[in-house]
């Protein structure tokens, strides 16, 4: 029984030890946040675009360089090609664009001025009975072209198209020097080839764009005024009255000495009963321009249709001498309308003036002259009037009775 109780002792202190040697080892997974895995993501998607556009850049700029450098290449060889078809020393082998190429655009430069001095004599000055430059520049021309197709159809030339663009440079800037009517020196023709030549060859390098320009001119104050008045009268003819006096409004603030459209707008308001604003828009026309009859007459008129005889008569008054039929006639119906006949009788008299031969207007001077009890006076007009023999019958016979009750 020790024995046993030993034993299970035994297996009592093993067991937990052998329990902390057999439990599993616990492992603890670290959760990332996604904040910083946006941000890395960001980070990494900057750094390979900024990548990229740096690499795209230095691509253009790389592409811009070998075509400045290819033009550079281009130019010098042309200027070359001048230079060596002017001089007869130079060979043929040497203008191959492989042989070109290399050479320095200032060296060519000097080696073209140079040739170009040598060859270049002054010009003798043109005398009066000459050939006139274009005819001699037209000749010239011709007989250039003429070789230069002549070198380029042969086979064994070795002539390129750059080396007849050249040709045809040299030879426009040769008729320019022979051609020109004063004589320079030296130097100074040098100088106006070499630079006619560089302007030729910039002018063939880049295009011409054709340009269109468009201006506008601004109306004058009558100009607008006459488009604005047809708009106008278009506008009446389609019934628009509010339109049509609108404009109408709108030329008299641009023009306002224009009498048409005055009276036109003092129409329509006249129409529509505006009496007050119809008399004072012909108040300024007249006040503007004092003798004209027009104004003054449809002024007149709306004072009668409001009764104001009087005010029409003074409105009318200030041109009585004025030799106009239709002015004088209602001038003198004014008159009678406001009792004013003195007024009246000047009127007849004036229309007498102009018609001596009219029975109607000694009548109507007649009837005045009787009503302001001049009985004499109205006598004579009543026998002058049955002279002339143009009257009516009831008005003869009107005449007639006046003048046996004058008579009595």
């Amino acid at each position: 029984m020790s024995v046993i109780n030993q034993m299970l002792n035994d297996l009592q202190q093993r067991s937990p030890d052998s329990g902390a040697l057999t439990a599993p080892p616990i492992q603890h997974t670290q959760v990332q946040s996604p904040i910083k895995i946006v941000v890395l993501t960001t980070l990494c998607v900057l750094i390979i675009g900024w990548a990229s556009f740096y690499i795209w850049q230095l691509v253009g700029e790389n592409k811009a360089l070998k075509a400045e450098q290819w033009s550079n290449k281009v130019n010098a060889a042309q200027v070359i090609a001048v230079a060596t078809l002017s001089s007869p020393t130079v060979s043929s082998a040497t203008t191959t664009p492989a042989n070109i190429l290399p050479v320095k655009v200032a060296a060519i430069e000097n080696n073209v001025l140079k040739v170009l001095a040598e060859k270049i004599t002054p010009a003798k000055p043109v005398t009066a009975n000459t050939v006139p430059a274009r005819e001699v520049k037209q000749q010239t021309l011709q007989g250039t072209h003429a070789r230069t197709n002549a070198i380029v159809d042969n086979g064994a030339s070795q002539v390129t198209p750059v080396k007849r663009a050249a040709i045809i440079v040299s030879s426009d800037a040769n008729v320019e020097k022979n051609t020109h009517s004063h004589p320079h020196t030296p130097a100074e023709l040098e100088h106006a080839s070499a630079a006619k030549v560089k302007s030729s060859l910039q002018a063939k390098s880049k295009p011409q764009a054709n340009t269109m320009s468009v201006s506008r001119r601004q109306l004058s104050a009558d100009e607008l005024a006459q488009q604005k008045f047809a708009l106008a009268e278009k506008a009446l003819a389609e019934k628009h009255i509010a339109k049509a006096e609108n404009l109408l409004e709108d030329v008299l603030i641009i023009k306002p000495s224009d009498s048409q459209a005055r009276k036109k707008l003092a129409a329509l308001w006249f129409g529509r009963q505006a009496y007050q604003e119809a008399i004072n828009l012909l108040s300024q026309g007249i006040a503007l321009n004092g003798k004209d009859s027009s104004l003054r007459e449809i002024q007149a008129r709306i004072y009668l249709k409001q009764g104001q005889a009087i005010a029409a008569l003074n409105t009318l008054k200030p041109l009585a001498d004025l030799k106009d039929e239709q002015y004088q006639i209602m001038l003198a119906n004014t008159a009678q309308h406001a009792q004013q006949h003195e007024a009246g009788i000047a009127a007849y008299k004036m229309l007498i003036t102009m018609y001596p031969n009219k029975g109607r207007w000694q009548l109507g001077l007649a009837v005045l002259y009787d009503k302001n009890s001049q009985f004499s006076l109205a006598s004579k007009a009543y026998k002058a009037a049955l002279k002339n023999h143009d009257l009516s019958i009831s008005s003869e016979n009107f005449v007639k009775q006046r003048i046996q009750v004058i008579a009595q």
